[in-house]
């Protein structure tokens, strides 16, 4: 009887062990846990004929006061705007519909200047989900437009809630990874992760770069 006794209590050792494991939530593991491989870019042709550019909440360059686009608060914001003007110019020549959104309290002309709106371009004001409380679903569809390349700031706000939006209304999403920014290159990271692995988005999301972007007819 002795004898098993020990055992038994090691036995029961190991249990309980296993057993708050199990129990682990994920802010106790945090500081275990490793980054995934980062997930493939691939080149991506744009159909121009039913494909939409995006270009989210690039307003605050000119004063920090107006929008989230600025070097106070989002340095990597304006370090994408060079990339982003690059990406519209082609979407202009190509006759791809450039649509914008602005964060509370602005105004059209708070865009970054690199990127300023043309007279005809439609402005959605809104908070991280631009096609809640806005008429962006409509424009789209009146456009017949089927995908989006979605670009903006923050990468975790506006980029994430639009895009998955549109994408689980049936949209193709088109994501430059230069294209999004935040405060912090983790939650660039973790947007990323998003799309390249969540249910019903990942299916419809290309993750690319910029200069991988051809439009075609």
């Amino acid at each position: 009887m002795k004898a098993r006794f020990p055992k038994a209590l090691a036995a029961f050792a190991i249990a309980l062990s296993g057993a708050s494991a199990a129990d682990a939530t994920i802010i106790d593991d945090w500081n275990t846990i490793k980054a995934p491989a980062a997930p493939a870019l691939k080149p991506v042709s744009v159909d121009t004929s039913d494909t939409a550019l995006l270009l989210l909440d690039f307003n605050g360059a000119q004063d920090p006061s107006k929008g989230p686009c600025n070097t106070k608060n989002k340095p990597r914001c304006i370090a994408s705007l060079p990339k982003v003007a690059k990406l519209m110019d082609e979407a202009r020549k190509s006759r791809v519909p450039v649509i914008y959104s602005i964060t509370g309290g602005a105004a059209k002309g708070d865009v970054a200047d690199i990127l300023a709106p043309k007279a005809d371009d439609p402005i959605v004001q809104s908070g991280a989900n631009k096609f809640i409380n806005t008429d962006l679903e409509k424009i789209l569809s009146d456009r017949h437009i089927k995908t989006v390349i979605v670009t903006g700031t923050a990468a975790e706000g506006a980029v994430l809630n639009t895009a998955a939006y549109a994408a689980l209304k049936g949209m193709n999403v088109i994501l430059p990874v230069d294209g999004m920014s935040s405060t912090d290159p983790y939650a660039e990271q973790y947007v990323a992760w998003h799309f390249a692995n969540a249910p019903g988005v990942s299916a419809k999301t290309v993750l690319t770069d910029i200069d991988d972007i051809k439009f075609g007819g």
